[in-house]
């Protein structure tokens, strides 16, 4: 159904909407922000241009869609805000130049997130989110009774552990955080817990195996699954320009920076949302 208190420009048939019509500085009705959450649960990731909007407007936002948690240790917040994380990156391989969803090493991955971008460059910098739904939606169905039941390990270390490292205590600070978070399962076929549709679970940077089943079954699944979001017809790309704001549904997309503005400067203020256990 069409939404009556703004309008949404569909970017692709499957994912994708810019949505026209509203300032986030402005206190939004609660049938606008209904809208909203039924906008993102059917399109995945939706997109605000010209939003000169402070953490507070931006942290107001966020609340439409969940509850906002407080920046982990792995990145800096705002010295007077900490529920807002600040991004800053000039296009080098940072690990979000491949194909993911955030934090799905924990045992409650965040539910969503909400970017504001701050600095961008000229050029480069785009996003891509793919729709894990859709990927899902597309499988044969012996494909899907092979995986519905099957279970994958993820893992921080193979993305994080070099970060955690360096810097003073690195070897202390690295210790407690594998005792903190370690390997954690979750099902490769999650069901979402708005919609109750099914999405594939899995993706390049966190999934390092799946359960009960031989090496080689394993790495032949998790190839082919997180391969489907570099399927073109399950992707939206969006272009930076400053104080655009995206938000995305974490349980059912991943995404990919493109690194490709180095030497130049972005900055970017992420606030992320509170999830629950997949299953």
């Amino acid at each position: 159904m069409e939404p009556t208190n703004f309008q949404l420009e569909q970017l692709t048939p499957t994912i994708g909407g810019v949505v026209h019509g509203v300032d986030l500085r402005d206190e939004l009705s609660p049938e606008c922000r209904d809208e909203l959450r039924q906008a993102l649960l059917e399109r995945e990731v939706l997109f605000l241009r010209d939003q000169k909007i402070d953490p507070e407007d931006q942290l107001r936002f966020a609340r439409i869609f969940g509850e906002p948690q407080e920046v982990s240790a792995f990145f800096p917040s705002l010295p007077d805000n900490r529920y807002i994380e600040v991004l800053e990156s000039k296009g080098r391989a940072s690990g979000t130049d491949v194909w993911h969803s955030d934090l799905t090493w924990q045992e409650t991955p965040n539910a969503g997130t909400c970017l504001h971008s701050q600095e961008v460059p000229r050029s480069g910098g785009d996003t891509l989110w793919a729709s894990m739904t859709a990927a899902y939606d597309s499988l044969p169905e012996d494909v899907k009774k092979l995986i519905d039941p099957l279970e994958a390990v993820h893992d921080w270390e193979r993305e994080l552990g070099d970060h955690v490292r360096s810097g003073e205590g690195g070897e202390k600070r690295y210790a407690e955080t594998r005792e903190k978070y370690r390997p954690r399962r979750h099902p490769v076929v999650r069901t979402h817990p708005e919609t109750g549709r099914k999405l594939v679970y899995v993706n390049e940077l966190y999934a390092t195996r799946i359960v009960g089943v031989d090496h080689q079954l394993s790495e032949s699944l998790l190839r082919y699954l997180v391969g489907l979001a570099r399927v073109p017809e399950f992707q939206v790309r969006f272009r930076w320009d400053a104080n655009a704001v995206a938000i995305w549904d974490n349980r059912s997309v991943q995404h990919y920076a493109v690194g490709d503005y180095n030497p130049h400067y972005r900055k970017m203020h992420r606030v992320t949302l509170r999830g629950d256990a997949p299953f």
